[in-house]
């Protein structure tokens, strides 16, 4: 058995390639036949109390829609409700009481990704949660935290008095993230950090009368230049990584906003900065529509070999606590 871990954890290191350059990891370009391609990887989907089926069965059909790669999380603040709250929300989303339990629901969940994990040969499976970014401000829920491999942040107008986030808005949500994962070693996403506000703009110009095509690129832009070098700077060489997910192809037919995503993004992505792609899947109407992140993804920059850093990051730090277990 020590011999079969030390072999995972050198092939682990050999995908990683990891060297050091003035204090930051750098990752070497994987090997062709080492990755996976885009439309394989989906690092968001929903799969505790929001899922709609048995999770084997809820995993059959991500495998069947054509993914190899899976990250298995649910909103943290569901397995706080209370019962009242609970059984409304249960019946409103006409879903089964998956981890009724209030005390152990977090636990078992964790559990159940665990064990999946363990028994599925036919993909590659992760766990963790998505905590909404407001409790980076009132205080963190720790205890479950420390059984994620993966945090993810839920970033969204909520947290900012109904207004969509923006650059100097994530910059200051990244400084955060950096503190907490000084506690918690593990990678982290920051989800969903710019469609919302590429929305909210065309919802204020058609609110105001304008037709959509009147939009200018320059009220798209997410970033100033000195955001970009802010947010460069911070998260270069780091573990946090910014999600793009399947919203994005709706989004993918206006020209304006192609050209204004592809100047906010692809200077971070020729930066170094890491990405990852998702469906952000909650249930099966997420699935068997086209998921195709290689259509927004190429003229961004972002590639397979960007994305399948975090997965093998992951699988190095499996591979250490294997080792370290012995």
């Amino acid at each position: 058995m020590k011999i079969q871990h030390f072999l995972l954890f050198a092939l682990c290191l050999n995908l990683i390639a990891v060297s050091r350059v003035n204090g930051q990891q750098k990752f070497a370009a994987p090997l062709q036949e080492g990755m996976f391609q885009l439309n394989e990887i989906d690092l968001h989907v929903h799969a505790g109390k929001e899922r709609p089926v048995p999770l084997n069965e809820w995993v059959d059909f991500l495998v069947h829609d054509g993914r190899k790669v899976l990250l298995l999380l649910d909103h943290l603040e569901l397995y706080r409700m209370e019962e009242k709250e609970k059984n409304a929300w249960l019946s409103k989303n006409k879903l089964k009481d998956w981890y009724p339990d209030p005390v152990t629901g977090k636990n078992q969940l964790m559990k159940d990704f665990s064990n999946i994990s363990a028994s599925r040969k036919d993909v590659l499976i992760f766990r963790g949660w998505e905590i909404w970014e407001g409790e980076l401000d009132e205080g963190l829920e720790k205890q479950p935290m420390k059984d994620a491999e993966v945090i993810g942040w839920h970033l969204s107008k909520a947290a900012w008095n109904g207004k969509a986030p923006m650059g100097k808005e994530l910059i200051s949500r990244v400084r955060q993230v950096i503190e907490v994962q000084k506690e918690f070693h593990v990678p982290m996403i920051l989800f969903h950090p710019f469609s919302g506000h590429y929305n909210a703009v065309k919802e204020a110009a058609l609110l105001s009368g304008r037709q959509a095509s009147s939009i200018k690129k320059e009220e798209y832009r997410y970033f100033t230049s000195d955001e970009q070098k802010e947010l460069i700077g911070l998260l270069k060489g780091s573990s946090i990584y910014m999600e793009i997910e399947m919203g994005w192809l709706s989004l993918w037919k206006d020209p304006i906003v192609i050209e204004a995503f592809t100047e906010d993004i692809r200077p971070l992505v020729d930066a170094g900065l890491k990405f990852t792609v998702s469906t952000d899947a909650h249930n099966q109407r997420h699935l068997g529509k086209p998921y195709q992140p290689e259509v927004y993804c190429q003229s961004l920059g972002v590639t397979p070999e960007n994305v399948n850093t975090i997965i093998r990051e992951l699988l190095a730090i499996r591979a250490k606590k294997s080792l370290n277990s012995q």
